[in-house]
């Protein structure tokens, strides 16, 4: 299971499973990038398609989500969104809502909702499910940290007024740059379903796995048709959605989307190849290669660097070993761990092109917001050297076979934790490991099931390092807000902190703020630039990758415009048709 730590519409670790070898091979004969097409053709109604997930869905409630397949089917398949996020336009979109208009002040948002909108069981969606959705969000005893986080504003709760069944008044606690950024987290729930299981305390365990797909009422383009929890599941077009095509033509157009879990890779890959799988994303290197090689069968596209990274990290907090607390805070030390790793080593051969060396932790694919003009730790060893010397480290041993020691006369070793289900955090892992070595570091790297290493990383903070990555769901600042807010539940490094723990921290903090109630362009821009600098120069996380969205498609499915954001194929499923041979 993908599991994620609690926050959505913002940064989340996860795991992107999938076969790559460990060793530094020669990269591939260069090849061009095949990108995907934004043309928005007229389909055909009918038919069904079948999509891989590497595990499956734990919940149809999306409130109770903690994993990305889980947010795949129950939000963003099933779920009416408010507002929507066009991934052709990199733009917010109207949904379940028709239009919003912020008001003066800057912090209440007018909503209309569209004329006649239902749920797939012919019931209106009105403004008092809204305002039901939000209460739920925020019911603590519905434990939905991750929509909670999302739709909190410096802890505090967006209050709705309704005026009629089509009009409602959103109140932000303060002033915000860009408030789609918040309601794009929120799928209207159905209240004349689900409230009495609200008033008891039970909400989060609605629409369980068991359920009878009858009772699962939703508002998004699919509804639920047949489950065999752990292996597929079957969503068939809701009958009431809203959303039409330019012809006028009701969507979605499939009569049935099927969500099959496959868990081998090598599996996968062999039923695409034979036409019982008919999209698959995020292939391995040599999946991709070899895929474009049967171009009358299969299409594969590559959608450039996507919003994910693979970055690493120490534990700064107060429950990191003793011994090594004092070089783990030390940002000499973590600056010179990162001039040691050689990025375009791991970008152009381990991962064979198909990743963009990162340095940043916002990666290059959110083009309107990455600062090109960060301090770069480039692969330098000299420079690394210098730096450990500085932080009073001495080099022992032989040149074949150096040993770094602090000033006390300790070894340096540290143990990287890395999940056993991803190949290629494993594959990094085993690169970096070898880099650190040429400074003497004795790096062992610990595979662990995601489930565990994530209790050590938020619950125990028994660890000393980590590999795994981030991201996000949507471009716009206010997205990275729980990675890097200092009480956040999911700032990786040192989450939970009362107060920030450095200075550098607290102004992190402070210029999040900023940015999300700044409503000027060119000074919210400043504050985020800003932010990537302190994080370039402290190096709390040292970034590593961002491996490219790459994605498979049979030639029979129409409007294949797979998007390097969540959920990347299916971000427009109710678009995606079955072609006519």
């Amino acid at each position: 299971m993908k599991r994620i730590p609690p926050q959505f519409k913002l940064l989340f670790s996860f795991l992107l499973l999938g076969m790559v070898s460990a060793c530094r091979t020669s990269p591939p004969p260069a090849q061009q990038n095949s990108y995907p097409s934004t043309e928005r053709l007229i389909g055909q109604r009918g038919g069904s398609l079948v999509y891989r997930v590497a595990s499956p869905p734990q919940t149809f409630n999306y409130l109770a989500a903690a994993d990305e397949n889980t947010l795949l089917v129950a939000f963003y398949l099933l779920g009416g969104r408010l507002i929507e996020f066009d991934h052709d336009k990199l733009s917010y979109a109207p949904g379940v809502a028709e239009s919003w208009q912020v008001n003066n002040d800057g912090r209440t948002v007018e909503v209309t909702l569209r004329d006649g909108v239902k749920f797939s069981d012919g019931r209106a969606l009105t403004a008092e499910d809204v305002r039901f959705t939000l209460q739920a969000v925020y019911d603590t005893r519905t434990a939905a940290p991750i929509f909670r986080d999302a739709l909190l504003i410096n802890g505090r709760q967006i209050e709705c007024a309704v005026n009629d069944p089509r009009h409602l008044r959103l109140t932000f606690p303060g002033p915000v740059a860009v408030p789609e950024s918040y309601l794009s987290n929120l799928a209207v729930l159905p209240s004349h379903v689900l409230e009495a299981e609200a008033q008891r305390g039970g909400l989060r365990e609605a629409y369980a796995l068991t359920t009878a797909p009858s009772q699962i009422v939703t508002a998004g383009a699919f509804t639920l048709q047949a489950a065999t929890p752990g292996e597929r599941f079957v969503l068939r077009r809701n009958p009431h959605y809203w959303k039409k095509d330019s012809a006028g033509t009701p969507l979605p157009y499939l009569d049935e989307l099927v969500i099959e879990v496959v868990s081998d890779t090598n599996n996968a890959l062999a039923r695409v190849q034979q036409g019982t799988l008919d999209v698959l994303d995020r292939l391995r290197p040599a999946d991709y290669a070899a895929l474009r090689q049967t171009a009358d069968a299969v299409r594969v596209t590559d959608a450039g660097p996507g919003l994910t990274t693979d970055h690493l990290w120490f534990n700064l907090t107060p429950k990191a070993a003793s011994g090594k607390r004092a070089w783990f805070n030390d940002a000499r030390f973590r600056r010179a761990v990162s001039h040691a790793i050689d990025r375009e080593s791991i970008a152009t051969s381990l991962l064979q092109g198909l990743a963009t060396p990162l340095y940043g932790f916002v990666s290059p694919g959110n083009r309107s917001w990455v600062a090109q003009d960060l301090p770069r730790t480039p692969y330098d060893l000299t420079k690394a050297q210098t730096l450990l010397r500085e932080a009073g480290f001495t080099l022992r041993g032989t040149t074949e076979a150096p040993e770094l020691f602090d000033a006390a006369g300790q070894r340096v070793e540290f143990t990287l934790l890395v999940p056993t289900e991803s190949q290629p955090r494993k594959g990094i892992a085993a690169v970096v490991q070898e880099d650190l070595a040429k400074l003497g570091i004795m790096m062992q790297v610990a595979p662990l099931e995601f489930g565990e290493l994530s209790r050590r990383i938020f619950q125990s903070f028994d660890y000393d390092a980590a590999l795994l990555g981030a991201s996000v769901s949507e471009p716009d600042p206010s997205s990275y807000a729980n990675f890097l807010r200092s009480s956040s539940p999911s700032h990786q490094w040192h989450p939970k902190q009362v107060q920030p723990a450095t200075a550098w921290e607290a102004r992190i903090d402070g210029l999040l703020a900023e940015q999300a109630r700044e409503r000027d362009s060119a000074r919210r821009r400043a504050s985020f630039h800003e932010l990537q600098t302190i994080l370039a120069e402290q190096l709390p996380v040292i970034p590593l990758t961002a491996r490219h969205l790459t994605s498979a498609a049979r030639q029979r499915v129409g409007n294949h415009r797979p998007s390097m954001l969540l959920p990347y194929s299916l971000w427009n499923a109710e678009e995606l048709f079955v072609r006519q041979p």
